[in-house]
């Protein structure tokens, strides 16, 4: 049975266009059916139902003029192969788009031309190889574009998620389920939140932030996963911010970059064969950041850089490496001046080795177990190195 409310005319097509504090409802079942809605003006409602495969559901609030707000936008398919798409200008908006099924995209863009905010898009999807993306813009030629509200839901696998925010005060939320799925996470602006969640085999997050006190976080359970973090870029647009990356299972990689100065870095990994890697003060300049690292696990590797020198830019860093298992290497560097580097090992076969440029340097290196090597150079005036060793081992 096929019922499209507004069109009885358009059995596989459906399109209507209103102006202000209009509700238009479609429902479509049977395959390769379209429904297109065009709404302007504030508190416009539309929601589309489709059953079947191959169908596409468009809906557009407002226009070049900016002319919506508070408008709400329902999109629910079930079948394969379906495409959502919903596209709001202004603030105070809302899109819900749900697909079940496998090969299914889902887009909704807010915020047009960066004028806006106060903007919400949910995506849910259930099935295989699906696609999600979510755009709200901002910090453009109007300066608008927070308090925006990002989040998407996928269980399956080989599903791709993507959210790109402009603006200050956005939050973006991407939870997955599944193998080989991919999170990708862009924000421009100050004080925005990132947070992805993955769960399954294979798994890839990436997550990028440009401004000042932004945080992302990254949380990965299973084997084989990545996760990379970047924060600022070679213009140094980083300041305050908060990496925190979480991997348990085995095999997995974590990298995470800053820029500029008071940024903080959390890396734990609890499992075998992991990697991690932080790099802070690129270009030589920065200071007061801190880099931590913790490994629980077998053939873990922890890498730190802190750059910083010649003007002795890059002043008073922190590392704190920590590794608990087997076969561990910790390498800490650090540049500029009054910086700590701070590394214990509690295992076997483990190896640390931190070197330092400037002045007023010190390192602590603390390994207990067996077969332990410490490696330490120190180039500069008063620096200073603390190592401590316990067992059978040599320095």
């Amino acid at each position: 049975m096929k019922k499209v409310i507004f069109s009885l005319a358009a059995l596989l097509s459906a399109s209507v266009m209103v102006a202000q504090s209009n509700t238009s409802s479609v429902d479509q079942s049977g395959d390769a059916n379209a429904a297109n809605i065009t709404q302007v003006g504030l508190a416009n409602t539309n929601t589309t139902t489709q059953l079947g495969s191959g169908n596409s559901a468009e809906a557009i609030q407002g226009s070049e003029a900016f002319a919506s707000r508070n408008g709400v936008v329902t999109q629910m398919q079930t079948g394969d192969k379906n495409t959502a798409f919903a596209q709001h200008e202004e603030d105070r908006n809302e899109v819900y788009q749900v697909q079940i099924g496998n090969g299914n995209s889902a887009s909704a863009t807010q915020n047009l031309l960066n004028f806006g905010g106060d903007n919400l898009s949910e995506q849910l999807q259930e099935g295989n190889g699906n696609t999600a993306t979510i755009s709200q813009e901002g910090a453009g030629f109007f300066g608008d574009g927070s308090l925006n509200y990002a989040g998407q839901g996928q269980f399956g696998d080989a599903n791709t998620a993507t959210t790109s925010q402009g603006g200050e005060e956005n939050f973006s939320l991407i939870i997955q389920s599944g193998s080989f799925n991919t999170a990708s996470m862009a924000q421009v602006g100050d004080v925005n939140l990132a947070d992805q969640r993955q769960t399954g085999e294979a798994n890839s997050a990436a997550g990028e932030q440009w401004g000042t006190s932004n945080t992302l976080i990254q949380s990965q359970t299973g084997g084989g996963n990545i996760a990379t973090s970047l924060q600022g870029s070679s213009f140094f647009d980083s300041r305050g911010g908060i990496v925190d990356q979480l991997q348990e299972g085995d095999e997995n990689e974590a990298f995470a970059q800053h820029e500029e100065d008071n940024n903080f870095i959390i890396q734990t990994q609890i499992g075998d064969g992991n990697s991690v890697s932080a790099s802070q003060n690129l270009a030589f300049f920065g200071g007061e950041n801190t880099a931590s690292q913790f490994q629980l696990g077998n053939g873990n590797v922890a890498t730190a850089t802190q750059e910083g020198d010649f003007g002795l830019f890059g002043e008073s860093n922190l590392v704190l490496q920590g590794q608990i298992g087997d076969e561990n290497t910790a390498i800490s560097s650090q540049n500029g001046a009054s910086n700590v580097s701070d590394i214990f090992q509690l295992g076997d076969s483990n190896f640390a080795q931190d070197t330092q440029f400037g002045q007023s340097n010190t390192t602590f290196v603390t390994q207990t177990g067996e077969s332990h090597s410490s490696i330490i150079l120190q180039s500069g005036t008063g620096n200073a190195a603390v190592v401590t060793q316990s067992g059978s081992g040599e320095l």
